[in-house]
């Protein structure tokens, strides 16, 4: 009697789903106090398995004896980011802004343009804008913002964006608006399509916190534990029957 491997084919693929959710929620969970961090979803698809040809010629549609209409594969779809905003926090800091609004900050990493909701910015030792891991800051016309080193009072960032040092403009940050929107690691993003950002405000002194909610991500982590504790237990049975049908085969 030949064995059916479909089960554990399928059981497997669940296992493999549930695992990577565990560490999707394990990300969102490192960056619960990580400003502008947008909380990852993964997504998952049924796959169907399909049947011989000799089956679909020989029984109906509805038939049990067709394994699309028994069994499915889980098959990981694609990871979503949610766009939520986080909430405020009040700084104090000159360099520090948050954008109200759909938007993000352009950054240049590596000779490409990247893009982050993280606005605690610094200056280098040359006196340009940079984001905490020393890429620059970029204008609306694409270019490095050179603020000089001066005294950070100095630095007023207005509400759409524009940056002044005393009474000389320097530069306008450049905010982009993103369609399917990506984590690129650093917490930087990039997306499918972008295009200017209208209806945002700009604010000084403040940055945007994580949208990540421990308690959901937390209960999400519970719900995902168990799930692949089910589906593990289940693969430990069929692998258990098995063993006994080839043992039983043996002995005859």
């Amino acid at each position: 009697m030949a064995l059916d491997f479909q089960p554990i084919y399928i059981l497997a693929s669940g296992l493999f789903y549930r695992q990577r959710e565990l560490e999707v929620v394990a990300n969102n969970l490192a960056n619960v106090n990580t400003p502008g961090f947008k909380r990852v979803l993964l997504t998952a698809m049924a796959y169907p398995v399909k049947s011989p040809k000799e089956v679909l010629l020989t029984t109906p549609p509805d038939s049990p004896k067709r394994s699309e209409n028994n069994f499915v594969y889980t098959v990981m779809g694609k990871q979503k980011v949610d766009p939520t905003e986080g909430p405020l926090e009040h700084t104090g800091n000159p360099l520090d802004v948050a954008i109200m609004g759909k938007g993000f900050f352009a950054v240049e990493v590596d000779g490409k343009v990247l893009y982050t909701r993280d606005g605690h910015f610094l200056l280098d030792k040359k006196g340009y804008l940079v984001n905490q891991s020393g890429y620059p800051v970029l204008d609306e016309s694409g270019n490095k913002i050179l603020i000089g080193r001066v005294p950070l009072e100095e630095v007023k960032i207005t509400r759409e964006g524009v940056i002044f040092v005393g009474e000389r403009r320097v530069a306008k940050l450049k905010i982009v608006d993103l369609e399917g929107v990506k984590h690129a690691g650093e917490n930087l993003y990039r997306g499918e399509r972008e295009k200017p950002a209208v209806g945002y405000t700009v604010l000084q002194g403040y940055l945007e916190g994580s949208n990540v909610n421990p308690v959901r991500e937390m209960v999400r982590m519970t719900q995902t534990l168990r799930a692949y504790q089910a589906v593990a237990n289940a693969l430990k049975t069929i692998d258990n029957v098995n063993g006994n049908l080839i043992n039983g085969v043996l002995k005859v």
